[in-house]
């Protein structure tokens, strides 16, 4: 449903803009979905005035004016019957917008246009396009139409739920932003004049069906004048999205939107036998309705009709052989209320879809329809003129009594966690309208007003407060809990992923594990995956602790493999092991454990067989790594049993050891019945975390300047570890080397015992300026002082 800014301001003084107002609806349940400035495309109008008008010398129907627009006279063509000299008209220039239509330059006939003069319907204003709008003679030229005729306005698309219809109108909106800001609610004053002449003297009403139709209310008005709505009126209903169609048809839709209450008006002279009668329809009925279609009827369907036809579905679309035309004099309106169940299961099953039948299917009050009734009564006869005959023609043949729900405050305080006392709580229903009725101890009764249906039991009026209340303003005593670490959750899925599509498969074993298997790995009795966390009444030995290391589980899903033909393998877990530190629960971390075995990759006929080596590994390791943003890691021989001597490497981050990787010992692998090569590596993720700061990435520009290339090549000592002589060679100039690969190495008994010959490419780059060979050279010196200095090299 739409609502109006300046129209809500009618029955409320807010000062909030746009952005305030919505959360001031949000925060008290009425859900903003929407929000849209009203007249900004006739901001693009402007008023101008035609000072030539001449025949178009090859069309009959076209006219060539000359429009004046403030600035400078145009060439317009148009086909209008009505446009004349010296008049003032509504002016799109070239390059306006009006819905998908952009106006552009064009040639009619051989004559050039520059804009278009516009109609009412072309601007969307009404539905009339009989000619080109004419406006007063004392509109300024140049000026916009939209701030000339004041159609600027913000109107908020809200989401209203079922249980609430006294917010399908403003008024009820304005209702509840009276309560929540403590201001004061201004309602239109009512009241009536009417004739002489009674109601009944010229029309009957007949109820045949009170069970689908709780109150029909209907006054009739004598002598009344269809015409074009006044400007107000036109604005209010665009503002809401309603297209104006004549002033007695514009009330009853404006009055609709005023209270969230449908009416209907009729033309007596259509109703034949003078009288009204609400009944069912019969079967296979037919009725022609104002959207142009005739629709079929069922017996469960209820109708308006007269003496002998139906003149409206009721409660949903009026029949098109009584509706409002420029003819009309005399109306008959019509306030009902209907059957909510009824309305909805016809509407679903013709599949019409109108405002009306969208509030009956919510329930409405049936003491709304009085006053709808006589608020569209008023303005009819102060708009539309005529005569109102006396007294109404009103069947309400079971009248509701008042609801009284009684509130504990102590519950009031107990569920909300708010401490007001009974006058705030007082003061915030009768806020909404409710009354107090009656005060006892711990017990205040409430007498629910007519539009609130919604509330039946003490729970509603609880919900009521601690809307007005604010739940924002609800004191908190629990700080909010840490259910997930989003940043491991997303690393450890780009992990998953990672390994996926490096032809990778995961498997998941029980968490429960067998404690030889610790034996079996050589796991030391001081480390600290011996602190594992006993089941009371485990399953069997096999399931007698959590685990606290991934690689039993998946040595067994490997010989598993194996064992069915499955040599080529690369696996991988990605879980939760426990380990224990006192008596109370165990500490859970998740770890993740890969394992390779066979070729590296799939026999090609291209290529020949190439068996897992520890550099594969090594590379695996390093991926993952950089995928989780890690710089300055080392790695540094392992000290873990189940690594065969001297191929094994921990990975090391800020002095932290955060996993390892390696080949398995043959012998710790036999004790799994493992025969084959196997290599592993384990991650501690949750270490990683704890350790790793967090960044965000920065941008970094592509260098202007070409790069230049090096190569270095050298023999040195084998006690000297890659990462060392890397430092050596970045610090000579960290500015300008960028990179410093190794691509060789060499060992043979041309090189003296415990050396190796190593070969680096260098890059060299500069941000500022094009780098020379005299500069590379005095470089490349600079580098290999420095490290005959630090690591006794020798030049090869």
């Amino acid at each position: 449903m739409r609502i109006s800014y300046n129209w809500l301001k009618q029955y409320i003084n807010i000062n909030l803009n746009s952005k305030e107002l919505e959360e001031k609806l949000t925060f008290s349940g009425i859900e903003v979905e929407s929000i849209d400035k009203i007249g900004e495309e006739l901001k693009q109008v402007i008023i101008g005035k035609i000072v030539e008008k001449t025949s178009h010398p090859q069309a009959d129907k076209l006219s060539i004016c000359r429009v004046d627009d403030g600035n400078e006279i145009k060439q317009v063509i148009c086909g209008a019957p009505n446009c004349a000299k010296n008049q003032k008209i509504a002016f799109a220039p070239v390059g306006s917008k009006l819905g998908e239509f952009k106006i552009k330059k064009v040639k009619l006939r051989g004559e050039e246009s520059y804009g278009m003069i516009c109609s009412e319907q072309e601007l969307g204003i009404s539905d009339n396009h009989d000619g080109i709008m004419i406006l007063p003679d004392d509109a300024p030229t140049g000026k916009d139409l939209a701030s000339y005729l004041n159609l600027t306005d913000t109107s908020f698309e809200l989401e209203i739920t079922p249980n609430r219809p006294d917010l399908l109108g403003m008024v009820g909106v304005a209702r509840d932003l009276s309560a929540l800001l403590k201001l004061p609610l201004n309602l239109p004053e009512m009241s009536l004049k009417s004739g002489k002449k009674k109601i009944e003297e010229a029309l009957a009403l007949e109820n045949e069906a009170p069970e689908l139709c709780s109150r029909y209310v209907a006054r009739m008005i004598e002598g009344v004048t269809i015409c074009e709505s006044p400007q107000w009126l036109k604005k209010r209903l665009l503002a809401v999205g309603l297209r104006p169609i004549n002033n007695v048809v514009d009330i009853t839709n404006f009055v609709m939107m005023e209270f969230g209450h449908p009416l209907h008006a009729f033309d007596y002279q259509d109703l034949e036998g003078k009288k009204i009668i609400v009944r069912r329809a019969t079967k296979k009925e037919k009725i022609p309705a104002l959207d142009e279609e005739t629709y079929t009827l069922e017996q469960s369907d209820l109708v308006i009709a007269d003496a002998s036809k139906p003149i409206a579905i009721a409660g949903i679309i009026g029949g098109v052989n009584s509706h409002i035309t420029s003819q009309t004099t005399n109306i008959v309106l019509e306030a009902a209320n209907f059957n909510y169940a009824n309305i909805r299961r016809t509407s679903r099953r013709l599949k019409i879809s109108t405002d009306s039948s969208y509030r009956f299917e919510r329930n409405l009050s049936d003491e709304t329809a009085e006053i709808v009734s006589k608020r569209a009564a008023q303005l009819i006869l102060e708009i539309a003129g005529g005569t109102l005959l006396q007294g109404t023609l009103d069947s309400y043949p079971d009248p509701q009594k008042a609801n009284i729900v009684a509130l504990r405050p102590s519950r009031v305080k107990k569920l909300l966690t708010i401490k007001e006392d009974d006058t705030t709580l007082i003061n915030y229903l009768e806020g909404l309208e409710l009354r107090l009725h009656k005060q006892e101890k711990d017990k205040l009764f409430f007498e629910i007003p007519f539009f609130r249906k919604d509330l039946t039991r003490e729970i509603d009026l609880i919900e009521e407060i601690i809307r007005l209340h604010g739940y924002n303003n609800v004191e908190t005593f629990h700080k909010s809990q840490n259910i997930m670490n989003k940043l491991s959750f997303y690393a450890r899925r780009k992990l998953q992923d990672i390994l996926v599509s490096y032809g990778f498969c995961e498997v998941i074993n029980w968490s429960f594990a067998d404690p030889k298997d610790l034996d079996s790995l050589n796991i030391p009795e001081s480390d600290e995956r011996r602190n594992v966390a006993k089941i009371i009444n485990p399953l069997g030995n096999d399931f007698a602790i959590m685990r606290s290391t991934l690689l039993p589980g998946i040595f067994k899903n490997t010989l598993l493999n194996i064992s069915h033909g499955q040599k080529e393998l690369k696996l991988f877990e990605l879980n939760k092991v426990f380990f224990r530190k006192d008596e109370k629960l165990a500490t859970e971390k998740y770890n993740l454990t890969v394992l390779l075995t066979g070729n590296l990759n799939p026999t090609f006929w291209k290529e020949k067989p190439k068996e897992i080596d520890f550099y594969d590994v090594k590379g695996i390791v390093e991926e993952l790594l950089t995928s989780l943003d890690l710089e300055d890691v080392d790695y540094i021989a392992s000290k873990e049993n189940y690594f065969q001597p001297g191929s094994g490497a921990d990975i090391i981050f800020r002095k932290n050891c955060i996993g390892n990787f390696g080949k398995l010992d043959p012998k710790i692998a036999q004790t799994f019945s493992l025969e084959q090569i196997i290599f592993i590596f384990e991650l501690s993720i949750d270490d990683i975390f704890s350790l790793q700061e967090k960044r965000y990435p920065t941008y970094k520009s592509i260098a202007k300047f070409p790069p230049v290339l090096r190569d270095l090549s050298f023999v040195i000592s084998k006690e000297f570890l890659l990462k060392d002589i890397k430092n050596i060679i970045f610090k000579t100039n960290p500015k300008i080397i960028k990179n410093v690969v190794l691509f060789d190495e060499f060992i043979s008994d041309k090189i003296k015992e415990g050396y190796r010959s190593l070969t680096f490419s260098l890059v060299f780059s500069s941000e500022t300026k094009t780098l020379t060979d005299e500069f590379i050279n005095n470089l490349l010196k600079t580098i290999i002082a420095n490290l005959e200095k630090s690591c006794k090299i020798e030049m090869r």
